[in-house]
């Protein structure tokens, strides 16, 4: 617990972002570039295997980026022209240009308030014919409900696929996150809990999905099942249309690194959330999300909803502290066709929400600085 009640002025500049390189990577990248094997190999399959343990998944495939998880995910599942794919425009673009880059069209459903992730029962109102799956995202990496979601796809038969991006270690019901036997689509982009600059990872639980993900990652063979024939390479046919998405054995060396230190780098992240939850519950002009008990959140942004953002953003940013607003809703943007001002819960936290800073060079002085300031905003 924060207990001392220093009003704080101007100090150093607080960061709202970090990234988290572990030392040892440099020793392991060394080693890597010495072996002379630098495109996708040992390391990669090594990648492939942390991800399978950490997310106790059934299958997983390394990919050059989560853009490239969330774009081979569509492919794996056939999406393209004439199909629709529900999802949320509260996210990062690349959600959402993976379904007009398949051909298909996103069609938005709200979200919660409360938890800033999709609204499952806005997703059944835009359930029609032409609906091929749902994009869900574990926003702020705080779960959906993913087992009323499985039941609704289940019910309509259409897709499943979690945008895990912010999900990294986050778990539901006990569960990682990436357990599931849907498509989960992870990234390992420069800021995420930890990083290997960019990269991506995608879990499943299915065997025919798993084949169709390893070969469609490069130019529609499998790398694993390559027969070494001198005379004719690749000579078995492509399994469709692939692309060149594959992990290269550098990334996959510091994402090894990534997996390696990715509980200590939780503890870190999950105390510093906790410690913001304590603090800043009940306050008259801030609003916490609802965490709800039978999830994990991994803390890897911290969102609050809060009265007057943009005062609240010069206050802070005046006191050294910078606060961001994560990503606008994409619904703003004219490549999907429009503002849907029918998003009522969107529309809310379109204006009030505001991140605090969060990342592994927070020190408690941080934190503690960053607490008093809010509390001072908010009793202002």
């Amino acid at each position: 617990m924060i207990n001392k009640k220093s009003d704080y002025k101007i100090g150093k500049e607080i960061r709202a972002w970090s990234i988290n390189i572990p030392d040892r990577a440099i020793d392991e990248l060394r080693k890597t570039i010495k072996s002379k094997w630098i495109n996708t190999g040992p390391r990669e399959k090594d990648f492939r295997r942390k991800v399978k343990n950490q997310f106790k998944a059934k299958y997983a495939v390394a990919t050059n980026s989560g853009t490239s998880s969330l774009r081979l995910a569509l492919a794996a599942h056939n999406i393209g022209r004439g199909d629709e794919v529900i999802s949320t425009a509260y996210t990062w673009i690349a959600t959402n240009t993976a379904i007009l880059e398949a051909g298909a069209k996103p069609i938005f459903a709200d979200v919660n308030y409360d938890d800033l992730n999709i609204s499952i029962k806005d997703i059944e109102k835009k359930i029609t014919k032409k609906t091929k799956a749902v994009i869900c995202v574990h926003y702020a990496g705080n779960p959906v409900d993913l087992d009323q979601l499985k039941n609704l796809c289940k019910k309509y038969k259409i897709h499943l696929i979690e945008d895990c991006a912010h999900a990294m270690g986050s778990k539901y019901k006990n569960m990682p996150i990436g357990s599931s036997k849907n498509i989960s689509c992870f990234s390992f982009q420069c800021v995420k809990i930890v990083t290997c600059g960019d990269g991506g990872a995608v879990t499943c639980g299915d065997k025919k999905i798993y084949q169709n993900l390893q070969s469609k990652v490069w130019y529609g063979f499998d790398r694993d099942k390559k027969k070494v024939n001198f005379f004719n390479p690749n000579a078995e046919d492509t399994n469709g249309l692939g692309f060149k998405m594959n992990m290269n054995d550098i990334v996959a060396t510091l994402a090894c690194v990534a997996m390696d230190e990715l509980k200590t780098a939780l503890k870190q992240r999950v105390k510093m959330g906790k410690t913001y939850r304590e603090e800043l519950n009940n306050l008259s002009k801030i609003k916490l999300l609802n965490y709800k008990n039978d999830r994990t959140p991994n803390y890897q942004i911290f969102p609050i909803h809060v009265y007057n953002r943009k005062k609240f953003a010069k206050f802070m940013w005046d006191n050294n502290v910078q606060v961001n607003i994560n990503n606008r809703r994409n619904d703003s943007y004219s490549i999907f066709g429009g503002l849907n001002k029918s998003l009522k819960n969107l529309n809310a936290v379109d204006k009030d929400v505001i991140l605090l800073p969060i990342h592994s060079n927070l020190r408690d002085n941080d934190l503690e600085r960053i607490i008093s300031l809010v509390k001072r905003y908010d009793s202002n």
